[in-house]
């Protein structure tokens, strides 16, 4: 089963706009890293964030120690970022086409939190508007046991913020606050494939 892995970087206040456009270039070459499928990137305020598709689990490691991923996160993100978080998880769901935003977010793990309380969040997730690529996480369950992305085409953002209003009460009560941010998709150079291999038909 394909893994989705987020990472969700918050910028320094002074982060020069050089340095930040010194990572998103690093981050665009995050496609051609071994058993990458497909790789987004966006920005929302002082967040960065590099959601990747890989071919499954065993595609993790490569991933990780791959030198475009090693010159992203060394190179790229850490000058720029004042923290960040990643969560790897588990889906069967493709990457769409004609993504103008993305909500990535993951569930942090707590002493009072239960397998059934994880499946409900991520059929909730499931039904918000756009296209879901979430589940229970593969790696550092310690920190979260579950996350993904919300991808969104333009018509999709603004309901994904009312939907997101109405169900947050319910995961609040979760006792394990989401850590969670929107950000538009930064697009890809003029001439660049925007095309994943396997698309999601809305």
């Amino acid at each position: 089963m394909p893994i989705v892995h987020v990472v969700c970087a918050t910028l320094k206040p002074d982060a020069a706009e050089d340095a930040i456009d010194h990572a998103i270039d690093l981050g665009r070459a995050l496609s051609s890293a071994e058993g990458v499928q497909h790789a987004l990137l966006g920005r929302g305020g002082d967040r960065l964030v590099a959601v990747t598709w890989l071919d499954g689990r065993e595609a993790l490691e490569p991933f990780a120690a791959s030198p475009m991923h090693m010159a992203f996160i060394m190179r790229g993100l850490a000058p720029c970022i004042r923290g960040m978080w990643s969560a790897a998880v588990e889906t069967d769901a493709a990457p769409p086409s004609d993504v103008e935003a993305m909500w990535v977010f993951a569930l942090p793990s707590a002493d009072t939190l239960f397998e059934w309380q994880v499946r409900d969040l991520l059929q909730s997730v499931a039904a918000l508007p756009g296209h879901a690529a979430a589940g229970p996480t593969v790696e550092e369950r310690e920190r979260y046991r579950a996350g993904g992305v919300v991808c969104l085409a333009a018509s999709e953002s603004s309901a994904l913020d009312a939907a997101l209003a109405a169900v947050r009460p319910a995961w609040d009560a979760l006792g394990a606050p989401l850590v969670a941010c929107k950000v538009e998709v930064i697009p890809l150079p003029p001439g660049a494939d925007t095309r994943p291999p396997m698309t999601h038909a809305r």
